[in-house]
């Protein structure tokens, strides 16, 4: 795949994507593309906070209440598992279990485990095992080309 970045004078940015076929990654690339800006809330302390995706090491639902791990803090979110694999699938958020959502892009090891699990290791050091059911996807979004340094 061929990069062309231009800088211009006047006007607004645009991106381009010219294809013959499309593909996961280019849909990941349009997919980030169109999601930068995009914030999701989070309480803390009887505040309304907006967190960037970017921050989000991974977000787990216990009791049907959703919490987003960052490096250093756990805060409340307000939407569902469901909801935030769906929005930011294209930004790396995939389902790791039934009760977890992961940021791929936050991974800094993965190891195999028995029964076809994958334990994988976070930026900040904590360890979140991805089970059975989607550590196929996992593998399938890793050697699609995700993210290069990944593979």
């Amino acid at each position: 795949m061929k990069l062309t970045m231009e800088r211009i004078v006047k006007g607004e940015d645009e991106v381009i994507i010219r294809y013959h076929e499309m593909n996961k990654q280019l849909e990941t690339i349009a997919g980030m593309v169109q999601g930068i800006g995009q914030k999701i809330c989070a309480a803390s302390d009887g505040q309304t906070l907006l967190l960037s995706p970017e921050d989000i090491l991974y977000l787990e639902s216990v009791d049907g209440v959703t919490y987003a791990y960052l490096e250093e803090r756990v805060l409340k979110v307000q939407m569902s598992l469901f909801e935030l694999a769906m929005a930011y699938g294209s930004r790396g958020f995939l389902r790791c279990s039934r009760s977890m959502v992961l940021n791929i892009y936050k991974i800094n090891f993965l190891k195999s485990e028995s029964g076809s699990r994958i334990r994988a290791t976070m930026e900040n050091g904590e360890q979140v095992m991805i089970s059975r059911k989607y550590a196929k996807e996992l593998r399938q979004r890793l050697k699609g080309g995700v993210k290069e340094d990944e593979e």
